[in-house]
């Protein structure tokens, strides 16, 4: 386990979680507002929207480089924040009693039971989303009210965020069980992710990162796992929210196969590679983006 000394550390390199401190600061957030699980998601994907690398607007890197050097002064509030026992969950495993799948109408995700474990090389778009072409996506229900329309990571995303996911409404709610054997890969930082690219990526069959990557977003991804090697020691990922905000935009390097960078997971959230559900349930569907607060005042 991480010291906390450690992992603040990881929280100041990291461009999200800059950001995200930012904004709390900004918006006179305090230590008990961003322990509000709703809030705390939503402050994250309003962060993810400032700095999403295709928004036209000033240079990516010099955005993440500017983000970083304003949280500087934010280190005790850093520290702070992640020693409050109220957002152990940011660290924490999967939850597998309670995954949320939110599926729009028209999604393309596999029937929960149909999931199709992947097979042969990664293909240009996995290198590219760094995620599984055919996987099913849930996020971890979060400790809230019952009138809480943020319900999940997944829920701030459809609130607020700028991601690929443009959900056409209604959208479906499934709660799924996750069978007790089933094998969890988790990431909490930059260096797990890493570590997973080295296990499960195939040099010979990933091609690098695209020239629109590489030159306009400013983002060397590198190697990413290959699914169907993933998939023989694993039935899915999990990328924690503490992960979400410590790793994204991070590049690690190691002589065995130079530098990675997780950048395209948009919230806190499981890929799915296998059908290891042994219960689900229908909730009442949305009809509209769940409203979340938008009073955030931007970083620039």
């Amino acid at each position: 386990m991480a010291t906390l000394e450690h992992r603040s550390e990881e929280f100041m390199r990291a461009p999200l979680a800059a950001a995200f401190f930012v904004l709390a600061a900004r918006n006179d957030l305090n230590a008990d507002q961003l322990a509000d699980p709703a809030t705390s998601c939503t402050l994250a994907s309003a962060a993810l929207r400032e700095l999403n690398p295709w928004s036209g607007g000033r240079r990516p890197a010099a955005v993440r480089a500017d983000v970083l050097e304003a949280a500087r002064p934010l280190r005790s509030r850093v520290a702070a924040v992640l020693a409050d026992e109220r957002n152990a969950w940011w660290d924490a495993p999967l939850r597998r009693d309670d995954q949320l799948l939110l599926v729009g109408r028209e999604d393309r995700q596999p029937d929960p039971a149909e999931v199709p474990a992947p097979t042969g090389a990664i293909s240009s778009w996995e290198i590219y989303a760094q995620k599984p072409l055919h996987g099913l996506v849930t996020s971890t229900e979060l400790a809230v009210p019952a009138d809480e329309p943020i319900r999940s990571s997944a829920h701030a995303e459809l609130a607020c965020g700028s991601s690929d996911w443009n959900a056409a409404y209604p959208v479906d709610q499934q709660r799924l069980r996750v069978a007790e054997h089933a094998r969890i890969a988790e990431v909490h930082s930059a260096a797990d992710w890493h570590a997973l690219s080295t296990r499960y990526g195939d040099p010979a069959t990933h091609h690098g990162s695209d020239t629109n990557l590489r030159e306009v977003a400013e983002i060397d991804n590198g190697l990413a796992p290959t699914w169907s090697a993933l998939a023989v020691d694993y039935d899915g990922v999990h990328l924690s929210f503490a992960g979400l905000l410590s790793a994204l935009y991070v590049p690690v390097s190691s002589p065995q196969i130079g530098t990675t960078t997780l950048w395209a997971w948009d919230w806190e959230c499981t890929h799915w590679i296998r059908s290891v559900f042994t219960a689900t349930t229908a909730l009442t569907q949305l009809p509209e983006p769940p409203r979340a607060a938008d009073h955030w005042q931007p970083l620039a």
